[in-house]
């Protein structure tokens, strides 16, 4: 047995420091010892007010964590002293957990960790799941170098998007209304931008677009934002050449009905489509991403907290200080 520190939401809006014990690993188990988790904001502040279903108080959140291997159960390949990445704690003790990964000390099964490249820098390599979030969004439509797409809303996994489907060859427009959102996309290298609270969106994608924007990505978590997102997408032709079908991908996590109009989805045979966590590959291939610098996490300038420091760090994010906060744990 181990004790470990926590960050537990205690009740809505309430963030303490509390403690647990975790077991020595078993077979097939290991025992993390962590180096930093990192918070996934727009989730975490939700399930912190009370939203999140499944929720229930108190609660160990999180589900991005890099550590070192401290121990290993029998029946394991990887070995103390390895760095892995991992989506949270199997085990919380008293707490219920969404998804656990803000404690000191994780007990994980080894088909749930993943090794972090050589190389790669662990405060880059927390970024794996939030990342593989955009980047299921963006296979989802599956963006090549022959679309161009709009991504609407600069948040943590907006942005992310957005360096994906450069990634990926395509000419990306981002879309934001907030101006330091857009100068971090600009540092990422996104070259055509938006500001929505002072530009026509649709005649600005239009012309960056060249009128062909074929994927429009939504991760505004806006819920009646989606049907403006939904006419960036190019018009579908009544005569031939008929071009494959625009696509919406909703990304971004909505507590409101998503009512749409029809009519211009209809007339654009607009194809929409859900994005849904994430699959172990897509953590896989991020974790790549990271390692070629193919994606920048570092642009976003994440504050770093001491894990001690839970309550004041949340209290930015609610009130939006802060795009991304990551916790350091050893």
């Amino acid at each position: 047995m181990i004790k470990s520190r926590a960050i537990v939401f205690t009740a809505p809006h309430q963030v303490e420091i509390k403690y647990l014990e975790i077991p020595d690993p078993k077979a097939g188990e290991l025992l993390i010892q962590s180096l930093y988790s990192g918070v996934s904001t727009g989730t975490e502040t939700r399930v912190l007010s009370g939203k999140q279903t499944g929720g229930n108080f108190p609660l160990i959140p999180g589900y991005e964590s890099v550590g070192r291997i401290l121990a290993c159960g029998e029946s394991t390949s990887l070995k103390p002293g390895d760095i892995v990445f991992h989506t949270g704690s199997r085990f919380t003790g008293e707490f219920t957990k969404c998804w656990g990964a803000h404690v000191e000390y994780a007990l994980v099964k080894e088909d749930d960790a993943y090794s972090v490249p050589k190389g790669l820098d662990p405060l880059d390599a927390v970024f794996a799941k939030v990342g593989a979030i955009a980047l299921h969004g963006v296979k989802r439509a599956h963006i090549s170098q022959q679309d161009t797409v709009a991504i609407v809303g600069l948040g943590l996994i907006g942005h992310l998007a957005a360096q994906c489907a450069k990634a990926y060859g395509a000419r990306v427009i981002g879309v934001d209304t907030n101006p330091q959102r857009l100068k971090l996309a600009a540092a990422a290298g996104i070259e055509f931008l938006v500001n929505a609270a002072e530009e026509n969106v649709k005649a600005k994608v239009n012309e960056y677009g060249n009128a062909n924007v074929s994927v429009v990505i939504d991760a505004t978590g806006i819920a009646s934002e989606l049907k403006n997102s939904a006419r960036l997408v190019r018009p579908m032709p009544w005569s031939s050449p008929y071009p494959a079908s625009p696509r919406l991908v909703i990304l971004g996590s909505y507590t409101d009905p998503i009512v749409m109009d029809y009519d211009p989805l209809f007339m654009d045979e607009v194809d929409i489509l859900f994005s849904r966590d994430t699959r172990p590959d897509d953590i896989r291939d991020m974790l790549n991403l990271l390692k070629e610098k193919k994606v920048k996490p570092k642009v976003l300038n994440a504050t770093c907290y001491d894990a001690s420091e839970a309550p004041q760090a949340y209290g930015e994010l609610v009130e939006k200080k802060l795009m991304r906060v990551v916790f350091k744990w050893d």
